[in-house]
Parts: structure tokens; sequence; C-alpha cells
């Protein structure tokens, strides 16, 4: 494999791409990614992986053949990855069912010119891409390799699929059929095999932790006043944690903030241990508080050492929230539980529908399929929740004033006012769509 950094600075967090066949790091020229570095992956003749440095966290985008590859190498990686994200391609590239279908693919190997590489181009959306370095005769040898290569690869799990419409490459329909009755959220988008714009699909999943700790840390003063809705939803998490719940000697909660959920049950648990973990600086006398995100510091907790994680409002903010689930159940004891709030695709809609990217959203289904078999559901529901305003302009006071306003805005805020959709007696509503869920190790 070949490594190209687009950028490479002090950040602690990598946004490592593997790229499709034909192309390198030119074709993402341009793209950002506040907080990472960017790094892309080419030319898988053959599959060693280029010592990519020291990272706390790392990103996966695979696109085409590169979801493929990336299959095959991570497994076995060291890597602390959080989010996979398959961009038009599969784990199994040469297959009728799941992937290129064999004649085509071979016949485009066997008989690849220049003037059947333009046309290759145009078939995917292509034909503005560079054209690279790389001759006629070492394009169609890598594929021969692919060809050659085990092809039914389900080690690695991909947290998210992004399959387009018009893919003339890796038909849509052979797509769908390799990510179903997986854990993989799928998205179906418009468009051919080339994306027409990368940056806005690592806009829409990567999350831009650097900033979010700012917006949160600037609205910690004022939170408990403005977060209604979150109290809200501590309060119901909270019941549903009584319910179901034991008595634990360890209890970790992930994004405690102001303490809306921790002042629920310390009260209960006094005998407890409680560890506290937040991206921000936040004391909180008698418990063992950390400064961290949590979605990596969760691989460093012992096996089978806590009796119940909990977080309310918070793994949203994850750039994989259900790999969390993952870990967090290999960190609890057997009868240990798992109580979490967070939001579901309905969330903050009139914001989306006024310009704003929205957070990538898991709805209930999706979460349902994401849940590891190491859980036993008993719990997971959602629910609805509007806030009114008097105009737009409190509805951006408010989130400021919480600290969720982190995401990027393809319009102006003169736009997003602008277009923010109003109910009928002129007001603003804010819409919340909270999830529940409670699952217990087995």
């Amino acid at each position: 494999m070949n490594l190209e950094y687009i950028t490479q600075g002090s950040n602690r967090r990598l946004l490592l791409i593997f790229a499709g066949w034909s192309t390198d790091a030119s074709a993402f020229a341009g793209l950002k990614a506040a907080g990472y570095d960017i790094a892309v992956l080419s030319d898988y003749t053959s599959l060693h992986v280029p010592d990519v440095g020291a990272y706390d966290e790392v990103v996966v985008m695979a696109w085409s053949l590169g979801v493929w590859a990336a299959s095959v190498v991570l497994p076995d990686s060291s890597l602390p990855v959080t989010l996979s994200v398959a961009v038009n391609g599969t784990p199994w590239p040469v297959s009728d069912l799941r992937g290129i279908p064999e004649s085509v693919f071979r016949a485009t190997a066997e008989s690849l010119t220049e003037q059947s590489f333009k046309k290759f181009r145009r078939r995917m959306g292509g034909a503005g891409l560079p054209r690279g370095p790389r001759s006629i005769e070492s394009l169609a040898s890598e594929l021969r390799a692919i060809d050659g290569s085990l092809m039914a690869v389900d080690r690695f799990v991909w947290d998210r699929a992004v399959v387009s419409d018009a893919d003339a490459i890796f038909p849509p329909v052979g797509q769908l059929a390799a990510w179903s009755g997986t854990r993989t959220a799928v998205t179906q988008v418009d468009g051919t095999h080339t994306p027409e714009s990368w940056q806005s699909l690592v806009d829409a999943y990567v999350i831009n932790k650097t900033l979010v700790r700012q917006r949160f840390s600037r609205g910690i003063t004022t939170y408990s006043d403005e977060a209604s809705v979150q109290q809200r939803i501590a309060a119901h998490l909270w019941d549903l944690w009584q319910k179901h719940g034991i008595r634990p000697g360890l209890v970790l909660e992930v994004g405690f903030g102001d303490g809306t959920l921790t002042r629920l049950y310390a009260e209960k648990y006094k005998s407890a241990r409680l560890m506290l973990w937040d991206m921000i600086d936040v004391a909180w006398p008698g418990a063992d508080v950390r400064v961290c995100d949590g979605e990596t510091e969760i691989t460093c907790l012992e096996p089978e050492s806590v009796d119940i994680i909990a977080s309310a409002s918070t793994i949203q903010w994850f750039n994989s929230p259900a790999r969390f689930i993952d870990r967090a159940s290999a960190a609890l004891r057997p009868g240990g539980m798992l109580v979490l709030s967070t939001f579901g695709p309905e969330t903050f809609r009139q914001l989306t529908a006024a310009g704003v990217v929205p957070l990538p959203y898991l709805s209930v289904e999706q979460w349902r399929a994401s849940v590891p078999e190491s859980m036993e559901i008993l719990e997971l529901h959602d629910g609805v929740v509007t806030r009114m305003f008097a105009t737009p302009v409190d509805v951006i006071r408010h989130l400021r004033a919480t600290g969720v306003n982190a995401r990027p805005a393809n319009v102006s805020l003169a736009g997003v006012l602008r277009d923010y959709p109003l109910a009928a007696d002129g007001r603003a509503p804010l819409t919340y769509q909270p999830i529940y869920m409670i699952l217990k190790k087995k």
C-alpha cells in the first residue's frame, strides 16, 4: 500500500482513507477535518499497511475497493479505530451477489487500456479525477492481485455504509445485499460511484471533538438553567434504571457534565465507588473524576470490572456510539447494566431544514440491530419532546447556552435564521427525539 498525508500536524486523531482503485491522495485534495490529521492509503497490490504513527483515535473511511482492503487489514492492526464508514463498496468486491459482477471485474483487468480506463472513469462518475502516475499495467496488476486474494471478509465490523443509487461500478442491489443482516447502518443517497463531495461525507460523519469540547466548556455555566429537556430525559432514564436496577459496587458515568444524572443516583448509591468522565474539567467531591471524551478511554478499563456504565445525552457526540456499546459490554461484569440515553434522527429537524448538518443519529431500529449478542435488551424506546421559542434567534441562544451547537452549517447564520421553519402561531419549535436504552450483560 502507498501512504500519503493530506494534512499532518500535532493532532492526536487521524482520518484514514482507503482510496478506490486507480485513485490516490489527489482525489481528496483540499479535504479538511478539524482536529484530525488526514492520510490516504492506495494501491492494494500488496496489503502491507505502512506505519501511520501513534494516534489516540483513528476514523476510517473507505471507498470502493478500499472497503475490501480495509476489511482485510484492519482486524489484525492495532489502530484505535472508533468509526468505520464504507462508501460504495463491500468486503466482497468480486461477487455477482455482493460486489462487482465477476465477469465485469475480470474483463476490466484482462483488457485494460488507456481508452477503456477513460470509459471506466466516466462510468464511475469520476472523469475529472486526477490520472495519477501509475501505468495501465500497474493498475491491471492490482486488479489481478485483488481477484486472487481472499474475498469473503467478515471479520471487520463496519459502522456505516453509504450506498449511491446510481452506482454503475458496485451495483446498489449488491451493496444492500452485502450489508443486509449485519450491524452496519446503511444510508442510501443520490449519486454515482464517485461521491459528489467527500467534504460533505466528512462533515456528516466525523465529529469535531475539539469544537464540541469548546462549546460545552463555554456552556457549562448556563447548562443547568437551559437544559430542561435533558433534565427530563435524565429523570426518565433514572426511573428506568431503578426499575431494572442492581446495587452496584462501581458506577462509571460517561459525560456527567453538570451532574444532572449524577445527582439522581449518587444519593441512593452512597456506598458505591463513582468514576465520572467528561471532556471538560468539572469537579465532583468524593468521585474518581477524569477529563476525557470516554469513547477511546473505555477500552482501557479492565474486562468485567464495572457494575453499571451510565451516560445521559452524551454518546451522540461520539464518532461511533454503537462501537462504544461493544466496548462498554466488555468492561461490564456479568449481570451488569448499560444505562443510556441518546437522540434519534428527528432531533433538531428544524435546524436540518434550515441548513445545519445534523449529527449522524441512529434510529431505534438501527440501535436494536447494533446491540451485541453479549447484551440483553431490557428497555429500548424513544419519545418526542418539542420546546417552543419566541423566535429562531432564541433557539440559537438556547443552543449556545447548552453547548450543543458544534455542527457545521451549509449556510450562514443569517440563512439559518431566515429559513428556520416556524409554527402556525409564528413561534420557533425545536424538536428532540430522546432514545432510552437499558442493556444487561449476559
